[in-house]
Parts: structure tokens; C-alpha cells; sequence
């Protein structure tokens, strides 16, 4: 048996060898070939699905930053009414001080008579009548 084997010669034993080996090789290239095939669509997904959570946060920071200045403004505003108001109220105090006052001269102006004349007449001389 081992007489055929010494009719074949050594070189053509290296070379059966290398394309043993070459062809194992191959195989194993094929399918991490496949299996980085796989891989690099999964990464190209989740790439895809990074860029667009990244855009949204952007989004969502842009939003949030004009949802800021626009509170800021609505504050901004209401404490210029809350001012108006207190100028308003500071002007109707002053107001209503003139007629209390007014009111005060008329009770006291009553110097017997008709009080409703008496009356009459302060308010129309306070009203300019």
C-alpha cells in the first residue's frame, strides 16, 4: 500500500496539502464573508436609527428652547399687565380718594333743611352742573 504513495511525489503532496488547507480557508472566508454581510446591514440599521433619534433630539431642543422664549414672553407680559394694573388701581385709589373726600364735605356741609337738597347741590357743583 505504501508503494503507490512513493509513486506520487512529494511536491504533488504539498501542493494536495495547500489546496487542502486553501480550500478550508475559503470555506471559513465564505462564511464570515456572510456572516459580515449580516453584521454590516445591522450596523447600517442602527446607524439609521441613531442618526434619526439624534435628529429628533434636535428637534426636540429646538422645540424646547422656542417653548422657553415663549413662556419667557408670556412672563414678560403678564408682569406688564400685572404693572398696568397696579398703575390702573394706584389711579382709581386716587380717584375715589376725590370722592370720599367729596362725599366727607357733603356730610359734613349738611346744615339743616332738606338733606337731599343740600345734597343735591354738592353733587352738582362737584359733577360742574
Amino acid at each position: 500500500m505504501t508503494a503507490w504513495l512513493k509513486l506520487i511525489p512529494s511536491w504533488l503532496w504539498w501542493l494536495l496539502a495547500l489546496v487542502v488547507v486553501a480550500g478550508a480557508q475559503q470555506l471559513r472566508v465564505s462564511g464570515l464573508q456572510g456572516d459580515l454581510k449580516t453584521e454590516r446591514a445591522a450596523s447600517t440599521d442602527t446607524f439609521g436609527k441613531l442618526s434619526a433619534c439624534r435628529e429628533t433630539r434636535g428637534n426636540l431642543l429646538v422645540q424646547v428652547s422656542e417653548q422657553n422664549a415663549a413662556l419667557a414672553d408670556l412672563r414678560a407680559l403678564a408682569d406688564q399687565r400685572q404693572e398696568r394694573a397696579k398703575q390702573a388701581q394706584a389711579g382709581a385709589r386716587e380717584e375715589a380718594q376725590q370722592d370720599y373726600q367729596a362725599a366727607n364735605r357733603l356730610q359734613q356741609e349738611r346744615t339743616g333743611g332738606d338733606a337731599c337738597a343740600a345734597a343735591e347741590s354738592v353733587i352738582d357743583t362737584e359733577l360742574g352742573l
